[in-house]
């Protein structure tokens, strides 16, 4: 046995409080010990997913952007122009900055609704039962 956990020969009250407290703390310690390790072990493996997932998202990315230039130049060789690849890269090139105009905008629209309605809601109501009840008093 060591030290700490041997019993002491005191049994006022105050004796078994402390050793309470003692207990307590040792707990403590040993489930925020525990704690710590798995925490570092959560953050290793879900890094390692965020940056698996940051690689797939770049990766797509590319392929997104290579599928686009493929397409272009396949619009350009059926037009058979000499600089038709370039009138159909700006149409790309609008196009796909009209759509991210057109969802900066739908967030746009969706962040001025704010947020937690139904809470604003009821501190409203509240802010007219005070006024009601100032007005009374």
């Amino acid at each position: 046995m060591n030290q700490s956990s041997a019993p002491t020969h005191s049994t006022g009250i105050l004796a078994h409080g402390a050793g309470f407290v003692a207990a307590s703390l040792r707990y403590c310690r040993a489930r925020l010990t525990l704690a710590g390790i798995e925490a570092r072990e959560a953050a290793v493996r879900y890094g390692i997913a965020a940056a698996l997932v940051a690689v797939a998202l770049f990766i797509a990315v590319l392929g997104y952007v290579f599928l686009v230039i493929t397409l272009v130049f396949a619009i350009a060789a059926a037009l058979d122009t000499p600089h038709a690849w370039i009138w159909v890269m700006a149409g790309a090139a609008l196009l796909h900055l009209g759509l991210a105009a057109g969802l900066v905008w739908f967030a746009w629209t969706r962040a001025k609704a704010g947020a937690f309605p139904f809470t604003v809601a009821e501190f409203r109501k509240d802010q007219q039962w005070l006024k009601v009840l100032a007005k009374k008093n």
